[in-house]
């Protein structure tokens, strides 16, 4: 592999970092490496200086404009985000250490490369690799620095689980080897949750997920659900259910037929497909606990989801430390998951149930019918009452959605006309309005005029 090219399109940027360093050696190392190496942008950069890290960054980040972050003061090492750009630098300082010394103590071989900054250049001939990472990047494998280096930081077993699936490189298996019996005691959880979602964000996760769960990983990320891992019947449908989904968000399947639902809600939101994933593993969390078995001996789980609920909206926010926004997405799904099993086979399906359904809450109903009918693939195989129920209502929505454009027949204007006084009944007869002509049962203003006068005599009387 001959690699000789221009690195830097930040001419100003980097030009400040070479002004700066002055007699000192300045080595860009690790990822950005690894990324140039493959011909891939890199996403951030992380340097070692000679002399102090924290004291370089603060410097760059005057100069560039660009915000500082102390990150570990013991370790010497800062961040500055560059304010146009985004960009991220990382400094740490070498203080007694050799640059070989410093890639010693890494995580991967592939990220133990190091380049000293004298040009906007890398040049193959010029990268420092003590420890063979080179030869591992070309063959694809992901190899560790040492014995020691899952111990020195276990979320490394989650970042080389993220590059195979970013790189599609194998894992070594000296890897696996030091992750069993692997503590995660002492990681905070934001670290955690930063690695184990950008994993699940991946369209081919679930083999390292199963992986997590098997390694014991999981387990001790959310230890509040125990029994749930010790269920072996709970645990293989809950990663059935998982693996479902991932198959339902990539290549052609039923869910393809609705290409503008699925964009409007996944693209706007941030890992959105890792918490529609999450919700998926643990929708039937609340099972174990609400288990009833009748006198024929048939089992039920009623509350189940609603138990599941509450019990992941807790996981969610103190092991992962999710936003309270992503936290109530999972909650949501878990404790909605039942809704359209029961719509799906009810004997009656009619257009205002379909309604209620889109209304609460209306921005997750997508995930949530994905959900529903990987948990029906995962427990039964038997998915047409499904697919045969979400198509009518994504129909119907589509058909109200066109209609909705339209000017509203009656306002709060026409409400107060009548002597009514602003409220909350103020929305449910306007709802009730906007359901009746989707209906067809009121088409013009005056229709809707004199039902409401019917409804406000009858309560009136």
């Amino acid at each position: 592999m001959n690699i000789k090219k221009q690195l830097w399109t930040w001419d100003n940027i980097f030009t400040g970092l070479l002004a700066l360093k002055g007699e000192r050696k300045l080595y860009l190392v690790g990822g950005a490496i690894r990324d140039i190496l493959l011909n891939r942008p890199p996403e951030d950069f992380d340097f070692a200086i000679e002399g102090s890290g924290i004291e370089f960054a603060r410097k760059f980040a005057e100069k560039v404009k660009g915000t500082f972050i102390l990150l570990s003061k013991r370790d010497d090492e800062a961040r500055v985000v560059h304010s146009v750009s985004g960009l991220t630098f990382d400094f740490s300082g070498l203080a007694d250490k050799t640059i070989e010394e410093d890639l010693k103590r890494r995580d991967f071989t592939l990220n133990a490369l190091a380049v000293e900054l004298d040009e906007f250049r890398v040049e193959e001939e010029k990268v420092i690799d003590p420890l063979g990472g080179f030869n591992h990047l070309t063959k694809g494998v992901i190899y560790p620095v040492g014995k020691e280096s899952l111990k020195q930081d276990p979320l490394r077993l989650l970042r080389a689980f993220r590059l195979s699936l970013e790189l599609d490189f194998k894992i070594d298996e000296k890897i696996l080897d030091l992750a069993r019996g692997l503590s995660l005691t002492g990681v905070a959880p934001e670290r955690i949750s930063g690695e184990l979602l950008r994993i699940m964000e991946k369209p081919k996760s679930f083999k390292y997920f199963r992986l997590l769960v098997n390694l014991g990983i999981l387990p001790q990320i959310f230890p509040e659900a125990k029994t749930f891992f010790e269920s072996a019947e709970l645990l293989n449908h809950s990663l059935f259910t998982y693996e479902k989904i991932e198959q339902l968000l990539s290549g052609k399947n039923f869910f393809s037929r609705f290409p503008a639902e699925g964009a409007s809600y996944f693209n706007p939101v941030p890992r959105r497909k890792a918490l529609l994933k999450l919700a998926g593993f643990f929708h039937d969390l609340g099972k174990l606990e609400t288990r009833f078995v009748n006198g024929k001996g048939e089992a039920h789980y009623y509350g189940h989801d609603t138990l599941g609920a509450q019990k992941v909206e807790q996981m969610m926010k103190e092991r992962l430390r999710l936003s309270n926004k992503e936290t109530l997405t999972v909650k949501a799904l878990v404790a909605r998951h039942m809704h359209l099993h029961l719509l799906a086979t009810s004997p009656v399906l009619t257009d205002r149930a379909i309604r209620r359904f889109f209304r609460l809450p209306e921005d997750e109903y997508f995930g949530l019918m994905i959900l529903t009918y990987a948990d029906g693939y995962a427990t039964a195989g038997k998915i047409a009452h499904l697919e045969a129920a979400i198509e009518r209502m994504i129909r119907l929505k589509q058909e109200d959605t066109a209609k909705a454009k339209m000017k509203r027949l009656v306002t709060g204007h026409d409400l107060i006309s009548l002597g009514l006084k602003p409220g909350p009944i103020f929305k449910e007869l306007l709802q009730e309005m906007e359901d009746l002509r989707l209906e067809g049962k009121i088409e013009t203003r005056e229709e809707g005029i004199a039902y409401l006068k019917g409804i406000i005599c009858f309560f009136k009387n």
